[in-house]
């Protein structure tokens, strides 16, 4: 079930972004390397934020506290954000795919994180599960 949520959240990243699925990486491998960024950025967010969590936290407070920053970061867009995503863009794009399609994910990944639904944010943070 999650594997389905996981893919609907990647394809509206694409759609987002306004690449085409079919048109570079195909299909698939386009959905797997938007989860695989999204799940990154998830954990990258775990690790920072492992001193606000208390072992009396429930998993309810973990993802209130995931979801609030990820909509904040969508919202704020600020310069470290931007350059956390890139790297992570140039990780994972080749660099003609990079240098094409980089403005495009960053900007779609931080309006769909903006608008993230609490079941969202919970089925990524049970996926990244660190």
């Amino acid at each position: 079930m999650n594997n389905e949520k996981l893919k609907t959240i990647a394809g509206k990243v694409l759609n987002t972004a306004g690449v085409a699925q079919d048109e570079e990486f195909g299909s698939v491998i386009a959905i797997l390397m938007i989860i695989s960024i999204i799940l990154t950025v998830i954990r990258v967010l775990q690790e920072c934020n492992k001193n606000k969590l208390t072992p009396q936290s429930t998993a309810q407070d973990k993802y209130a506290i995931y979801g609030e920053q990820l909509r904040t970061f969508g919202e704020r867009r600020g310069w470290f954000t931007k350059m956390r995503i890139k790297k992570l863009l140039r990780r994972e794009l080749s660099p003609e795919q990079y240098q094409k399609y980089s403005f495009q994910l960053l900007n779609a990944l931080l309006d769909i994180g903006a608008n993230l639904t609490d079941d969202e944010v919970r089925t990524l943070v049970e996926t990244a599960n660190v």
